[in-house]
Formats: C-alpha cells, structure tokens, sequence
C-alpha cells in the first residue's frame, strides 16, 4: 500500500465530499469534508481517511472506493464530547493502515480481500458502516486503548497491560 498525495477533496455539503484525482476529475463521493490521508492498495483500490473538521466532536471515515471508482464501504465514527484529533496516520503492510490519536488510542483498518458479514463487527467502539449492519464488510477494524509506542517507519510495540479489542 502506498500513499498518494495528489488526491484532493472538495466539499459538496456540510458532510460530503467529491474525491478528486490529480486533474481535478471526481473519482466518487464520500463522507467527511477534510482529506486526512489516501492510500492506493496493490489491486487498485482506494483507501481514503477523511474527518469532518470539528476538534471538540471529530467525526472520521474510512472509505474503501474500488479500482472503478465505486464505493464499496465507508465506515465511521463520532464520540459526542470526545475530541478525536488525529496524531498519525500511516500504513503498516499492503492492506492495512494505523490511525493514531492525541488521547493515546489507535486504531488498525485492514482491507480484507473478500467482504464477509460480521454484524458484530462494527458495534463495539460506535462504529458505524454505510453497508449497514448485515451488509458485506471490506474493512477490519481493531482498536487498542492505552499508549501505543509508534514512529511510522516501525511497526508499533504494545505497552506493558495494553488490551487490544476488536471493534
């Protein structure tokens, strides 16, 4: 997985934006008005983390868009009060990326090959899938509490009575 930093996004409303590619072309429209990061997977397919520009209620999305330019899931999540800043963000293999955050918390998103219905899968942590509860999910999400020893470059090392949780 790679990064790609010549997408941009433009806002179309409070909530959604047009992907852009490096020609100003729209790829597709997806949740979140701030780009944050884009990474392109070996098969082609996208993966876009934006947020919704509100420090004191950050709302995030982790869009999964498909080498054709269709959405294939976009999962989300927003804490009422809770500040959801973002400290790192970077891959850690060829479908997975960490997601760090001012508080300590990290999450894992890992892009399976073939979409599975896991209704649990999303629950734990307020996640939210736009695939809906019993729709088929690309995404893996994993969520770790606790402070997690990360420089990008390395993969990151558990403190001592960490719990990782799947969310």
């Amino acid at each position: 997985m790679e990064e790609c930093p010549h997408f941009s996004i433009a806002p179309l409303s409070e909530t959604h934006s047009a992907l852009l590619d490096a020609y100003g072309g729209c790829v597709v429209q997806i949740p979140g008005i701030v780009l944050e990061k884009a990474f392109r997977l070996n098969d082609g397919r996208l993966l876009v983390v934006t947020t919704d520009n509100c420090p004191f209620e950050e709302g995030f999305h982790i869009s999964l868009i498909d080498s054709d330019g269709s959405l294939l899931e976009s999962a989300h999540r927003v804490i009422p009060y809770h500040p959801g800043i973002l400290a790192k963000l970077f891959s850690v293999g060829e479908e997975t990326i960490k997601i760090v955050f001012h508080g300590g918390e990290a999450i894992k998103v890992t892009v399976v090959s073939v979409a599975s219905r896991r209704p649990a899968g999303f629950l734990q942590e307020q996640f939210r899938s736009g695939n809906g509860l019993l729709g088929k999910h690309y995404l893996k999400i994993t969520c770790t509490q606790g402070a997690e020893i990360m420089d990008g470059n390395a993969a990151p090392r558990e403190e001592k009575g960490e719990k990782s949780r799947s969310c």
